[in-house]
């Protein structure tokens, strides 16, 4: 569902139109942009592409104080995911949490992408075994997602393949701009 754009101030319908056609159809992607950005893709001056985003900010509730308690509460929902390695598990605290971004780095060859994929298909387990019983979104910045690997890894760790595959969905990103 996309938001009323065009309760925003300064943004009548052609406005809505071109912000739509650019991708920002929420109030959401609107209130991280940045003004230059917007006023861009809006054909908006800056000051009302700031006075857009401020509104938008608000409306998605974005940039707002939380209490310590409030975040207290929501790291109680964190779980962390088995790698496979206890020592691995053990150095990073447990395993890979939940409700956050991993980046794994280093240099060609070093196991970038195994630990992704075991970790796509070890999310799937049940908690019991280090899993979450959940899917998993990949983000493929290097077009290394290899499904028969996923396969292999999925029977050495009991789960059926095929619905191994099922729990990952997969997107390509060619550049930080691609949605």
């Amino acid at each position: 569902m996309t938001d009323d754009l065009e309760s925003l101030p300064g943004v009548g319908p052609a406005t809505a139109d071109n912000l739509k056609e650019s991708g920002y159809d929420d109030f959401e992607s609107i209130a991280v942009s940045s003004p230059s950005e917007l006023s861009s893709v809006a054909d908006l001056g800056e000051s009302t592409a700031n006075k857009v985003i401020n509104e938008a900010r608000d409306l998605a509730d974005i940039g707002n104080f939380e209490t310590g308690g409030a975040i207290l509460e929501k790291r109680g929902e964190v779980r962390r995911i088995t790698t496979g390695g206890d020592g691995f598990d053990e150095l990073i605290g447990g395993g890979v949490e939940t409700h956050s971004i991993t980046e794994v780095y280093g240099e060609f060859g070093s196991a970038k992408t195994q630990i992704a994929h075991q970790l796509a298909v070890n999310a799937q387990l049940p908690p019991e075994e280090g899993g979450v019983d959940g899917s998993v979104i990949y983000i493929d910045t290097e077009n290394s997602f290899r499904p028969e690997r996923l396969e292999s890894i999925a029977e050495d760790t009991s789960i059926d393949p095929g619905n191994a595959l099922e729990g990952i969905h997969v997107a390509r990103a060619y550049n930080s701009r691609d949605r």
